[in-house]
């Protein structure tokens, strides 16, 4: 079973940043990056996921990037599969090229523009998640439980060597669609039950209660004032800006397309980069229309208002 946890907005925000910053911005290719990297494990998080959904429903709960605090700071987790036997951390990689592993020390990817590149070796890192883990699972007073981990490439694309002949590949590093058949060979290997079942759930629900999103403001993280944001509402059909608010629609001076309900993706993006609430003011200089009434009947329709008068808002999020 795939327990579903909280997620962060962190790539929404990105994605409202990245439209919302200009292209010569000295910024933009830094927000870029961080975007591609971001939606490249998004895409291992969901590929891995396919194979996930191959195993047992009954046997496991399945928690993806469970964050949570061990007493000294938060830790995180890609994936976290619970079951009777044994817990098992599974850390994805998101790496493209040729891969070349010195056991548990460097490790060196080989792009196809033939560049070489040294990367974290993440054997290390998975182990410290699962010594964390371990530490904060003694708070919950259960019986000690084997505490397993996986490193798996997520693209199948991905060629995975030894640096030297006579040192293979550790063997918790594979490629994800091999992830059921490495789960069974551990039932083989792993075959008595130590948990009853009403234990199992209640470690599943302590990891769920425990988990903690961790909250990122893109304009704090890349240092950028909000005056630096491209105002305007977005034509969802060429992406010009800015869009005219005319009698209770928006249109495209650019290719025509007319929509009642533009302004909507707008508002999200300033509840994503600046806040999750607005006032009538604000709402009229971010989507670039003049009229308060106009802002009025936007804001109205459509969110919830806080407060009266002078002092009302109105919620986005």
């Amino acid at each position: 079973m795939i327990i579903p946890l909280d997620e962060s907005d962190y790539i929404p925000q990105l994605k409202a940043l990245d439209q919302r910053i200009a292209l010569q911005h000295p910024e933009k290719q830094l927000i870029q990056g961080h975007l591609k990297k971001e939606m490249a494990g998004a895409k291992g998080q969901s590929a891995l996921t396919f194979h996930l959904k191959l195993l047992r429903d009954e046997d496991y709960y399945i928690l993806r990037n469970p964050r949570i605090d061990d007493g000294n700071k938060h830790f995180e987790i890609d994936n976290l599969i619970l079951s009777n036997k044994y817990f098992l951390l599974v850390e994805v990689k998101n790496w493209y090229g040729t891969l070349f592993f010195d056991g548990e020390k460097q490790v060196i990817r080989v792009g196809d523009d033939g560049k070489e590149e040294g990367l974290p070796n993440p054997i290390p890192q998975v182990k410290l998640q699962r010594h964390r883990l371990q530490k904060w699972l003694r708070q919950l007073d259960i019986p000690q439980i084997p505490l397993l981990h996986f490193v798996v490439i997520s693209f199948p694309s991905t060629i995975i060597k030894p640096m030297y002949t006579d040192q293979p590949v550790p063997d918790e590093i594979f490629h994800s669609n091999l992830l059921p058949l490495k789960i069974e060979e551990l039932n083989q290997q792993y075959s008595k039950n130590i948990l009853p079942e009403n234990t199992l759930k209640s470690v599943a629900a302590h990891v769920r209660n425990a988990h903690r999103i961790k909250k990122v403001k893109v304009l704090e993280k890349f240092h950028i004032p909000k005056n630096e944001l491209i105002n305007g509402v977005f034509c969802q059909k060429c992406s010009a800006n800015p869009m005219d608010w005319l009698n209770g629609a928006w249109y495209c001076p650019v290719c025509m397309h007319i929509s009642k309900n533009a302004h909507i993706p707008a508002l999200n993006d300033y509840s994503l980069l600046i806040n999750k609430e607005i006032t009538n003011r604000e709402a009229r200089a971010f989507l670039r229309i003049d009229s308060p009434h106009a802002a009025k009947r936007i804001l109205s329709s459509n969110y919830l208002p806080i407060g009266k008068n002078g002092w009302r808002r109105y919620k986005l999020r």
